[in-house]
């Protein structure tokens, strides 16, 4: 009778030993678990394809720092971390974080903003070429018109000295003087085109190439000012996603799940009757 007590004892015993362990149990299955939450400190939810390394860079700016989360957290292994387990990371860093996104932030609104100054004077001088470019075109064509016309009249005059040159000895003199400096006139006139002819060609060429550097410069800066806008766009709503993670984690503490309580309670109460039952045994075993 004895011995079937002792062994009831020790049956009692060890149930009592498995319920106080179950919550132990069911924590240490967990790979992350985050240690009691202050205002100093907030809670972020693993997801797929994120390790320390990586959670580190976004959040703290330095992955090299994932050792320091132990002071925030019980790692069965730091190396496994599965999506939808919770880690706990300081507060002040995700603000310092925030702070010096916005810095950046700033930085490169300013540079958007210089270079849409930059762009909109790039487009004023390319339309100011243009219309230079195309005003030459015109003062070309209107200077080729005036020497073709003068080649022309040169071709007469010189047709009309040979005439002249087969009439009389008398007439043909005073003409050809005439004739000569009327061609000498033409022949100065030509010559100075040429020389308009040939600056506005000049002009034209240097306009032109001006015009092709001021378009290749537009393309460049709208370039960068799409890579900045997209860059911009992107840290705005990661800056806000994290502003809002800080809101929520403002003034809440971790609580025990309801599952949790209700496993608490059943243990305890499992406990505390197996308790009386090894009294109750122990007493009749004394009579």
């Amino acid at each position: 009778m004895k011995m079937i007590r002792g062994t009831l004892k020790l049956a009692l015993i060890l149930y009592i030993c498995a319920a106080l362990s179950g919550v132990y149990v069911l924590s240490a299955s967990a790979r992350i678990t985050p240690h009691e939450g202050d205002e100093d400190t907030m809670l972020i939810t693993i997801e797929k394809g994120d390790t320390l390394w990586d959670l580190c860079q976004e959040h703290l700016t330095d992955p090299l720092r994932w050792r320091e989360l132990s002071k925030y957290n019980d790692f069965t292994n730091p190396h496994l971390i599965y999506p939808g387990e919770q880690l706990r990371i300081p507060v002040a860093m995700a603000k310092e974080v925030v702070e010096v996104a916005e810095e950046e932030l700033a930085g490169y609104q300013e540079e958007l903003e210089r270079l849409k100054v930059e762009l909109a004077e790039s487009e004023a001088t390319r339309d100011k070429l243009e219309a230079e470019i195309g005003g030459l075109n015109e003062s070309m064509a209107e200077l080729k018109g005036q020497l073709k016309a003068l080649e022309d009249s040169l071709k007469s005059q010189e047709k009309l000295m040979d005439a002249v040159g087969q009439s009389g000895e008398a007439i043909a003199s005073s003409l050809k003087e005439a004739l000569a400096a009327n061609k000498d006139a033409i022949l100065h006139e030509i010559a100075h085109l040429d020389e308009h002819l040939e600056a506005v060609a000049s002009m034209l060429e240097e306009r032109e190439m001006n015009a092709k550097a001021t378009h290749e410069l537009i393309e460049a800066t709208q370039a960068e000012v799409k890579g900045i806008l997209t860059y911009i766009e992107a840290n705005q709503k990661a800056i806000s996603e994290v502003k809002m993670i800080l809101e929520n984690a403002k003034g809440v503490h971790e609580e025990l799940s309801t599952s949790k309580r209700a496993l608490v309670f059943l243990t305890t109460v499992a406990a505390g009757v197996g308790l009386f039952v090894i009294g109750s045994i122990g007493g009749r075993s004394g009579e």
